[in-house]
């Protein structure tokens, strides 16, 4: 009877001796890391989640639970995570040794597009018997940009426009000097022989012909995010699939077209994830850096129209000499309208539709 007191007394002594040195020690001499093996990938596509766990101390870490909150969209190849209302919580549970370090390798698919950051993560840590823990939650600096996924071309059946011809095998460099797309106002160092004085006559305004080239060098797509004409904010989600398909087909049409060697910029009246209600406009440009900020900014659109299409058209800054093709569920009177007025300042107007 005796010996079980002292055993008990004993017991109890060191429940509490390795309880409260186990708080007072708490994660002092852990290191904690989490990093994506991509920043930057398609969807669909695979990556990796590493995490990397350090007892930088004499003390064993009995164990230790690391718990995030995950993006949906990304699918762990295994049962490690637990979906609530939309978002995934994914927990991993360690025991380390006295100066040990533990690598692991979370296997997952980016499903959607989008810009997912790890901000923060919930660590708990415990004594050896489970009587006593302590949670922190540390900032955490890991994201990954998920790109739209790129249709083949055979899908993408495009309105004629000259740029979808001879721009794909090669286009000239050089104006045509017997074509002409319309005309503009007169720009400081405009040639002399390409004066239209027969429009100056008529407007009392200098005006020039807007030379044309076999195949225009610059393609603007401009992307009308509202299914509808009567909507505003945030779109219901029976047309998000649809509007995601539009997103995927503009995102190859600016890869396909980059790579075949034109000039290529995009717009859209959507919102960015980092910019709450500003609209999207990229000038053409060329070359890795342009493909990068096109299917960065489409993978940072937001399903949630920001202004008018018509409107939006309206704001957007002097064009002349563009290939402009509008992805759009419907048009209008007001729309129509603006591809007037952006074909007569020497650009084309294609209008591509896509389910509503």
């Amino acid at each position: 009877m005796l010996n079980a007191l002292w055993i008990l007394i004993f017991f109890s002594l060191f429940a509490l001796t390795q309880m409260a040195l186990f708080l007072r020690v708490g994660l002092n001499g852990v290191r904690i890391a989490r990093s994506f093996t991509k920043e930057r990938l398609f969807e669909g596509e695979s990556l990796q989640m590493i995490e990397l766990i350090e007892n930088r101390r004499f003390l064993p870490l009995p164990w230790l639970r690391l718990e995030s909150r995950m993006p949906a969209s990304f699918l762990f190849s295994q049962s490690e995570n637990l979906e609530i209302e939309g978002l995934r919580y994914h927990h991993s549970v360690f025991f380390l040794g006295p100066w040990r370090r533990v690598r692991r390798a979370h296997e997952l698919k980016a499903a959607r597009r989008g810009h997912y950051q790890l901000v923060s993560v919930s660590i708990t840590v415990g004594d050896l018997l489970g009587i006593k823990s302590v949670t922190v939650s540390l900032p955490m600096q890991a994201s990954v940009t998920v790109y739209p996924r790129l249709l083949p071309r055979e899908r993408l059946s495009l309105p004629a426009s000259r740029w979808q011809g001879e721009a794909l095998v090669r286009r000239f460099i050089q104006p045509d000097p017997f074509l002409y797309n319309g005309i503009r106002a007169y720009q400081p160092g405009d040639a002399p022989r390409d004066i239209h004085w027969r429009a100056y006559a008529r407007t009392g305004e200098l005006k020039v012909k807007q030379r044309d080239y076999s195949a225009a060098s610059k393609l603007l797509l401009l992307l009308n995010i509202a299914p509808a004409e009567l909507l505003w904010g945030e779109i219901g989600s029976e047309a998000h699939e649809r509007l995601e398909e539009a997103i995927r087909t503009a995102a190859s049409l600016c890869v396909y077209a980059l790579g075949d060697g034109l000039d290529v910029g995009l717009g859209s009246n959507a919102d960015l994830t980092q910019f709450d209600g500003q609209t999207l406009f990229l000038p053409p440009s060329s070359g890795p850096q342009q493909r990068e900020r096109l299917l960065e900014a489409l993978a940072r659109l937001r399903l949630r129209r920001a202004a008018n299409f018509h409107a939006y058209l309206q704001s957007l800054p002097p064009l002349a000499g563009c290939d402009i093709l509008v992805l759009s569920a419907y048009s209008s009177p007001l729309i129509e309208r603006e591809l007037e007025r952006l074909r007569g300042n020497g650009n084309t107007a294609d209008f591509y539709p896509f389910p509503g």
